[in-house]
């Protein structure tokens, strides 16, 4: 009981200061990830991530309870099986191909190229074929919107919110700027979702040749056959997690 209460104790320090919880004994790794695993299950609640991610609606901002066991299934069994992700594979060869054809032209031509910027396109390409079903041209309006979307979201998601560490001190956050950025871009990135969804329940909207996640979503919605009576934000929780995520780890 000594061990758990120090274990707790330092748990709750932890989610407050640390990011990193380091086990360096086999019976502590015990007490932790076996014995009292479902206190240690879950993640500290920042601000950006709350409100980026619809107050945890998402699969990974969720804390561990029925709903997350719920979205998990929906997400494992239907958005990201084996079979689902192969069927992106033609889309990832085709924009990498794409942007290794652009670089080549570049360097023939003796120009520049900004590979951040090349990769940057390439990832929010990749993630608007597969997971909202069209690609936006390259120097259209709607990619810069959408690349600078991403841009400012990667950004409040790492960004330092005082009221994260001292609730009290919250105000600070509103003289910095970094509440109304944030507010900000959520609801931009709302707007947006909000109007992709709109065109593919649009009745005229033609049928495409695979489904993106988006559709199989919208499909989940109408079937209405899961103990979570899924919504439009839960559907946008999960495409702003999506989104995010896939960002990160292609421009790794």
């Amino acid at each position: 009981m000594a061990v758990f209460s120090k274990i707790w104790a330092f748990n709750v320090l932890a989610s407050r200061f640390c990011t990193i919880l380091v086990v360096s004994s086999a019976k502590m790794a015990k007490e932790i990830m076996k014995t009292h695993d479902l206190l240690f299950c879950g993640r500290p609640s920042f601000v950006s991530q709350q409100k980026l991610s619809y107050n945890g609606l998402d699969l990974a901002f969720s804390p561990y309870n029925s709903y997350w066991r719920e979205i998990r299934k929906i997400c494992m069994v239907y958005l990201f099986n084996f079979n689902r992700v192969q069927s992106f594979r033609p889309i990832r060869e085709f924009e990498v191909s794409h942007m290794l054809e652009k670089i080549s032209k570049s360097s023939v031509a003796s120009k520049p190229v900004n590979l951040s910027e090349a990769m940057m396109s390439l990832t929010s390409s990749i993630i608007c074929r597969a997971v909202l079903g069209m690609r936006y041209e390259e120097d259209g309006v709607e990619n810069s919107r959408f690349q600078e979307l991403l841009k400012e979201t990667q950004a409040l998601f790492t960004s330092f919110f005082v009221s994260d560490y001292y609730p009290f001190l919250g105000f600070i956050d509103k003289f910095t700027g970094l509440f109304h950025r944030l507010e900000k871009n959520f609801k931009e990135f709302d707007i947006f979702y909000d109007q992709v969804i709109q065109e593919h329940l649009d009745p005229s909207r033609s049928k495409p040749e695979k489904e993106d996640i988006l559709d199989v979503l919208l499909q989940l919605w109408k079937n209405r056959s899961f103990k979570v009576d899924l919504t439009f934000d839960h559907i946008k929780a999960v495409l702003m997690v999506i989104t995010m995520f896939t960002t990160f780890t292609l421009q790794i």
